[in-house]
């Protein structure tokens, strides 16, 4: 038996590219659909309105609305599609008032991928109990992105905005590594943070490893690994682009990056990218009848 939420149900997903002049011609459907734009410039109609979509914003389709859309650049797009039941659809009215619209909370942009990332795990196990929580997270985003759309603050943030080490941190605070995570790009040494904070080479490291297990390079590194992960998933830049954005040498990344992930920068993007493509999420799902 497969338990699936009974307020959503998530039918496909994917983390496709998509390149310039590509288009999908007016049509409509019984079920509902987000897109979220990672990199380039999509312009989409919704009910014979025109928009254009820019990177981090959204696009929410009702079901059985007229729309279609075709791509300026080449782009990046995160796309689900999922039914609701009336009362749900009902709560989130006020998110369909305005289709488009901005994602201007950082926590919430890391969402979109994580909820990729779950869904092709889903994929590769086939394990049935993460549909329920992928049900659930996509219920939670439309919640949070209903919440978010009543804020008037915003949140800038960068690829990477949630500390990787939090989990481990909890709430306690640790300047050194938001440093670390903030100039990750830059060349840091252990001089540079004696010199920042303060402290001996030896109550630096051993601050690290009582509170990350971990010295502060090795913490550096898996920063940079993690913003590299997140480029080569979501951008096309060169492999020695994105290891110079991240603080690393070429040579060297490609060596760090296979230490942590067994698997050289460009053969992971290639595997990461075809992974996310199509992802169905009910059997029910026909993705050669959608456009």
């Amino acid at each position: 038996m497969i338990l699936r939420d009974n307020q959503l149900v998530t039918l496909w997903m994917s983390g496709k590219g998509y390149s310039k002049d590509f288009k999908v011609k007016q049509h409509r459907h019984d079920f509902y659909q987000l897109q979220y734009l990672i990199t380039g410039e999509e312009n989409i109609s919704i009910n014979q309105q025109k928009y254009i979509l820019k990177p981090n914003n959204i696009a929410l389709m009702d079901s059985n609305v007229y729309h279609e859309y075709s791509f300026n650049k080449n782009a990046k797009l995160i796309d689900i599609k999922f039914n609701l039941d009336n009362e749900l659809r009902h709560f989130l009215s006020n998110l369909f008032l305005k289709p488009v619209f901005p994602v201007n909370d950082a926590f919430l942009r890391n969402s979109f991928s994580q909820l990729v990332e779950q869904a092709v795990n889903y994929q590769t196990s086939e394990n049935s109990e993460l549909l329920l929580d992928l049900d659930t997270q996509v219920k939670l985003l439309l919640l949070q992105l209903l919440h978010s759309s009543r804020k008037t603050t915003t949140v800038s943030g960068n690829s990477m905005n949630t500390s990787i080490f939090s989990e481990i941190l909890q709430d306690d605070s640790f300047p050194m590594l938001d440093f670390l995570e903030q100039n990750y790009d830059q060349q840091i040494t252990l001089d540079d943070l004696m010199e920042k904070f303060h402290y001996s080479k030896g109550q630096i490291i051993k601050m690290f490893s009582d509170t990350l297990h971990q010295t502060p390079m090795q913490v550096l590194q898996k920063i940079r690994i993690e913003h590299s992960i997140y480029l080569l998933k979501n951008t096309n830049y060169s492999i020695g682009k994105i290891a110079n954005m991240v603080g690393f040498s070429d040579n060297y990344f490609t060596k760090i990056f296979f230490k942590y992930e067994h698997q050289v920068p460009n053969k992971y993007r290639i595997t990461a990218k075809k992974a996310s493509e199509d992802i169905i999420l009910n059997r029910s799902f026909d993705i050669a009848t959608q456009p």
